[in-house]
């Protein structure tokens, strides 16, 4: 995979991550008892828009790594990523080292 391609993938993951980060926000500040959450897919696919429902715990634990991102069953990139984790109609994947890994970490909402 060209660096160029690399490169726009995590962008878009890392997009996506942003807008699941907001939606996760507006959710608990408007209902305190959700258990789950429903975001979009963070493949790198521009022209994903599919949905996840996940548990509010399951999608915490996640984002404490900045190279993990939640997408549907087989959207996964595996010259560049591996899926570590499979769910109910979800999938954790984690960068490879890498542009992506570092695209990952540096723009990740919650790093300090």
């Amino acid at each position: 995979m060209s660096e160029e391609r690399e490169r726009r993938l995590a962008a878009n993951e890392a997009l996506y991550r942003e807008v699941n980060e907001q939606m996760g926000s507006l959710n608990r500040a408007f209902d305190l008892t959700r258990r789950t959450l429903k975001i979009v897919c963070e493949c790198g696919d521009r022209e994903c828009a599919e949905r996840i429902e996940i548990p509010v715990d399951d999608y915490e634990e996640v984002r404490c790594n900045s190279i993990c991102f939640i997408v549907v069953p087989g959207h996964n990139r595996p010259d560049v990523e591996e899926v570590v984790r499979e769910d109910r109609g979800y999938e954790v994947v984690r960068k490879f080292p890498g542009v992506g890994r570092r695209i990952a970490e540096r723009t990740d909402p919650r790093a300090s």
